[in-house]
């Protein structure tokens, strides 16, 4: 009797364990997969509760029992989210949702690529439009003018002497 009572006990971990890590049906592993990769740890590792790296995660390991228990329980996909939110609040989500405030951070990074994006075409605007082709006529008057300007007749004196 002893023996069947210290085998028992033995045994419940062992029974506890096994139904925590796999689901029953395909379709319920699947459902579990997909939870787990749209929850973020809260660990701190800024992963989701699939990923984490740790092994023994203080946050991933009883989340991911958490949806195990909503899954066995009959819940969908939206009731176990639901669920996981009210729980632990919107930082279980691995990406916000797109409503009320949240929409700004959705929205805010394609609204600067356009802003910056228009500014930089404006300034590459402004810095070509003062260039103007010039004829080979043009080019010729500015390199007399340059050899008639007194200084560069000193740097040109001053470097053929250096040269020699």
């Amino acid at each position: 009797m002893k023996q069947l009572l210290i085998l028992i006990i033995m045994a419940f971990p062992a029974m506890a364990m096994a139904t925590d890590t796999i689901p029953s049906t395909p379709q319920k592993q699947a459902l579990y997969d997909d939870l787990i990769s749209e929850m973020a740890c809260g660990c701190g590792c800024g992963t989701t509760l699939k990923t984490c790296p740790h092994e023994n995660c203080s946050h991933a390991v009883p989340a991911r029992k958490e949806i195990l228990g909503y899954i066995d329980g009959g819940l969908g996909r939206e009731e176990i989210k639901a669920k996981m939110v009210a729980t632990h609040g919107e930082a279980i989500l691995a990406q916000p949702m797109f409503r009320g405030f949240n929409i700004v951070a959705w929205v805010t990074p394609f609204i600067v690529i356009l802003v910056v994006g228009y500014l930089v075409a404006l300034v590459i605007k402004k810095w070509t439009s003062g260039r103007v082709a010039t004829s080979p006529r043009e080019d010729a008057a500015k390199t007399e003018a340059k050899k008639d300007d007194p200084y560069i007749k000193k740097m040109r004196d001053e470097l053929d002497k250096f040269e020699d």
